[in-house]
C-alpha cells in the first residue's frame, strides 16, 4: 500500500467451480463493512483447466464526501499489491506475467497441482515443475505464502475459496478484521465447512505456511477378505503371489475381469508368472511389477465399447455431480464432445471386414462426413441406451480388427521383454509399455513410435539399456518428431 492514494490491487486466479466469483463476492462485502471502496472485473476462463477466471479488485479507503472513485478495469504489471492463486500453476502463471514484484506483492497460493489439458494430453511427463514454481515465488514475491489448501477443503467438505478468504485473512495484507471475514461466511447451508475451512488456513497463514497438515502414514496393502464368487476364486491365487506384487495384481485383476472377462484376466496372470520366473530381483520384483502393471493397461485398452462402458456407470452421475459440487436435486445436464476416427469404427469390425473398410476411400471419406465431430446430450435416456448398446459389443471384442492389431503389438512388446540378454535390458523394454497411452491420434503417435524403437532393437540384439532409455526420453519428449532413431542416439548424452 505504498500508493499516496493509499488504494491496494488485488488480482486472484481461481478455476472453474472453486468459487473464485464468491470470494471475490466476500472481498467486496468485507470492504465495504470496513468502510473501503472497492471495485472488480473478470475475465473468464475457456474451461476448468485450459484457463482461470481472473479476477481484479481495486480497494481504496472512504473519505467524507468523497465521490466515487474511477478505478482501473484491468491488472497491470509490476502494480500488485495481492494475488491469490487457486493453485500453484497460476501462480507461476501471474508470476511469468509479471504481476509480481519484489517490491510490493503478496503472493498467496495453494500450492497443490490440479494438471492442464496440455500437461495430461502430452505424450510424456508435460506437467509444469512445481519445485521451480515455488522457488520462483520466493524470489520474486515480497511475501509468499503457501500450503496446500486442497486437502484443507477436502476434509471439511467445502471448496477452495473458503481456504483462500482464510489465507488472505491470516497475512493481514487487507487491512480488515478477521471477524469482519469469519462473519461473511458464517451463514448458510455449507457455514460450519467454510468456518473450519476458513478457520484452519487462516492458523496456517499467520505463521507463513508452517504447520502444514501431515497425512497419516498408509498402512501397507493387505488382500481383502473374499465375498463375491470371483473373489472366492481369484484372491487364493493373487494370495500366492510375491507380495510386492499383490496389490498390483489385484487391482490389474479386477481392471480386467471389469473390462472383459476372467478368462481376460486369466492371460495376464499367465503373463506375470512368467515374468517372475524371469525376475533376478527376488526382493521387489522390480521388472514384474514394472511390466505386469504396463501390460494389464495395455491390454485394456480403450476401444468405443469400453468408452461407452465407462460412461453408462452407475455411480457417474454421483461423481459429475461432486465435481461440479450439484446437489442431488439440481438439474444437470451433461453434453460430450464426439468424434470417432473411422479407424476406430473399423477397429469394430471383424478383421477382414474392418481391413476392407480402411482399404476402401470411398468408404473411409463417407463414414469421415457421416462421423463429423458433434455434441452428444450423454444424460439422456436415448443416448444412455445407445451407450449401453455400445458398451454390450464388448462380448465380440476378441474377434475385431482392433483386438487382433493390439494384441499383435502387446505380444511384439512382451517377448522382447522376456528375451532381451540382460535384467537391466528387459526392464528398460518394460518401461517403454508406459509409452502407450491416450486415444485416438494421441494413441496411434504413441504405439508408433513403440514399434519404431521395437523395430530398431530387432536390428541392433547389441543395444543397451542406455540406449533404449534414450530413445524413450525422445520419443516422449513434447513436440518430438523421432523421425531418425540413429539421430536421436547420436544426440543422446554419453552415459
Amino acid at each position: 500500500m505504498s500508493r499516496a492514494d493509499h488504494t491496494i490491487n488485488m488480482v486472484i486466479a481461481a478455476l472453474g467451480g472453486e468459487g473464485g466469483g464468491v470470494l471475490t463476492n466476500w472481498l467486496i462485502a468485507a470492504a465495504e463493512q470496513s468502510g473501503w471502496w472497492c471495485q472488480s472485473t473478470s475475465l473468464a476462463g475457456v474451461a476448468q483447466r485450459t484457463g482461470a477466471t481472473i479476477y481484479y479488485l481495486e480497494f481504496m479507503p472512504r473519505e467524507d464526501d468523497q465521490r466515487a472513485p474511477v478505478m482501473s478495469l484491468f491488472p497491470a504489471q509490476g502494480d500488485i499489491d495481492i494475488a491469490v492463486a487457486s493453485e500453484i500453476a497460476e501462480a507461476g502463471r501471474m508470476i511469468s506475467r509479471g504481476f509480481i514484484s519484489p517490491e510490493k506483492s503478496a503472493l498467496i497460493a495453494s500450492d497443490h497441482r490440479v494438471f492442464g489439458i496440455t500437461e495430461k494430453s502430452a505424450a510424456g511427463d508435460g506437467s509444469v515443475d512445481r519445485d521451480l514454481i515455488l522457488e520462483m515465488g520466493r524470489r520474486y514475491a515480497r511475501t509468499f505464502i503457501h500450503f496446500d489448501m486442497s486437502e484443507i477443503v477436502q476434509r471439511h467438505g467445502t471448496v477452495i475459496s473458503a481456504a483462500l478468504l482464510g489465507a488472505i485473512a491470516g497475512t493481514g495484507a487487507l487491512p480488515f478484521a478477521p471477524a469482519c471475514f469469519r462473519d461473511l461466511i458464517s451463514e448458510g447451508g455449507a457455514a460450519r465447512a467454510n468456518l473450519d475451512a476458513f478457520d484452519e488456513s487462516f492458523q496456517r497463514a499467520l505463521v507463513g505456511g508452517e504447520g502444514e497438515y501431515v497425512p497419516a502414514a498408509q498402512a501397507s496393502f493387505v488382500l481383502p477378505a473374499a465375498t463375491t464368487p470371483v473373489g472366492e476364486r481369484w484372491l487364493p491365487r493373487l494370495a500366492v503371489l510375491p507380495r510386492p506384487l499383490q496389490e498390483m495384481a489385484y487391482h490389474s485383476v479386477n481392471r480386467l475381469i471389469d473390462y472383459q472377462d476372467e478368462a481376460y484376466a486369466e492371460q495376464w496372470l499367465e503373463c506375470l508368472v512368467s515374468l517372475i520366473d524371469r525376475d533376478e530381483d527376488r526382493s521387489d520384483y522390480s521388472l514384474s511389477l514394472e511390466a505386469g502393471r504396463h501390460l494389464a493397461l495395455w491390454m485394456a485398452y480403450e476401444d468405443i465399447p469400453r468408452v461407452a462402458q465407462l460412461k453408462v456407470r452407475p455411480d457417474r452421475e454421483d461423481q459429475i455431480r461432486s465435481e461440479v459440487k450439484a446437489d442431488s436435486d439440481q438439474p444437470m445436464t451433461v453434453a460430450e464432445f464426439f468424434h470417432p476416427r473411422v479407424e476406430e469404427v473399423a477397429a469394430l469390425l471383424p478383421r477382414r471386414l474392418g481391413a476392407a473398410l480402411l482399404r476402401s476411400e470411398t468408404i473411409r471419406r463417407l463414414l469421415g462426413r457421416l462421423l463429423g465431430p458433434r455434441t452428444l446430450r450423454t444424460d439422456r435416456i436415448s443416448m444412455q441406451l445407445v451407450f449401453r448398446g455400445l458398451s454390450g459389443l464388448r462380448r465380440f471384442r476378441r474377434s475385431t480388427l482392433g483386438y487382433a492389431n493390439e494384441h499383435q503389438m502387446i505380444e511384439r512388446w512382451f517377448e522382447k521383454v522376456l528375451t532381451s540378454s540382460d535384467q537391466a535390458k528387459s526392464r528398460a523394454v518394460a518401461e517403454l509399455g508406459g509409452m502407450v497411452k491416450g486415444y485416438g491420434d494421441t494413441r496411434y503417435r504413441t504405439t508408433s513410435r513403440l514399434m519404431t524403437i521395437l523395430d530398431y532393437l530387432d536390428t541392433a540384439p547389441d543395444a543397451d539399456a542406455g540406449s533404449i532409455a534414450a530413445l524413450h526420453a525422445a520419443a516422449m519428449a513434447p513436440d518430438s518428431s523421432f523421425e531418425s532413431v540413429d539421430d536421436i542416439l547420436a544426440a543422446a548424452p554419453a552415459a
